[in-house]
């Protein structure tokens, strides 16, 4: 098992697992988390996209989670399924509003 980390800005979005030639990957979970503090306002709300992309990049198509909000000092958890993904394909995360977001993933080579 392998895990990646990546911390994503507001307003970016970033491929934070892409395959190499030859490999193939099982997503085996995913951690998401608002890096704000805790605010029942919604002052530190951050909303986040996820795309498994194969082949080429749609953003209809390619999206598994669709600007899902995130409470500041919360973390939204996908594990109940299993993402393959094959040589090339990439798992990105788009990131707006307030603050930055703490992405993890964990994945097992197929």
């Amino acid at each position: 098992m392998a895990i990646v980390n990546q911390n994503i800005t507001t307003g970016a979005t970033v491929a934070v697992l892409t395959v190499p030639a030859g490999k193939s990957y099982a997503i085996t979970s995913v951690l998401i988390t608002n890096t704000g503090p805790e605010d029942a306002t919604g002052a530190e709300d951050s909303r986040f996209y996820l795309y498994a992309v194969t082949g080429a990049y749609s953003s209809t198509s390619s999206m598994i989670v669709n600007n899902a909000l995130l409470p500041g000092a919360e973390t939204f958890t996908l594990d109940t399924e299993k993402l393959v993904l094959g040589a090339g394909d990439y798992f990105k995360v788009s990131c707006s509003g307030t603050n930055s977001i703490s992405v993890v993933v964990s994945y097992l080579e197929v």
